[in-house]
């Protein structure tokens, strides 16, 4: 069962992450997919129900992803972690605005 919490976390953070580097607000996102705010910041937060299927499809679609999407890179934390740091660093990426992931890449480029 604490697999299942986890998951609902770890798609919550997906769909977060998403929503931030595409600049959205909670309420831009009820507007355009046609659903209540709470029922958003509960899948967002990974809280009460998991979402359905049919619900990660309108995401997906919105977002021009496929539903696969939301389930990359899960791992339960019960399983050992492999670099932390390295995971840590993957994560902060994504956060990143397209430009500043550009930059972030230039630079690494030019390290030794």
């Amino acid at each position: 069962m604490n697999d299942i919490k986890q998951l609902k976390e770890h798609i919550g953070q997906r769909l977060k992450d998403l929503r931030i580097n595409k600049g959205l607000t909670l309420e831009d996102i009820c507007f355009e997919l046609d659903i209540s705010f709470s029922s958003y910041l509960y899948i967002e937060k990974g809280t009460r129900h998991t979402p359905r299927l049919e619900m990660l499809c309108k995401l997906a679609d919105f977002y021009d992803l496929p539903v696969n999407y939301f389930f990359q890179d899960y791992s339960p934390q019960h399983q050992p972690q492999k670099n932390t740091l390295e995971k840590r660093l993957l994560l902060d990426f994504r956060r990143l605005t397209a430009d500043k992931k550009n930059l972030a890449l230039r630079v690494l480029k030019v390290l030794p």
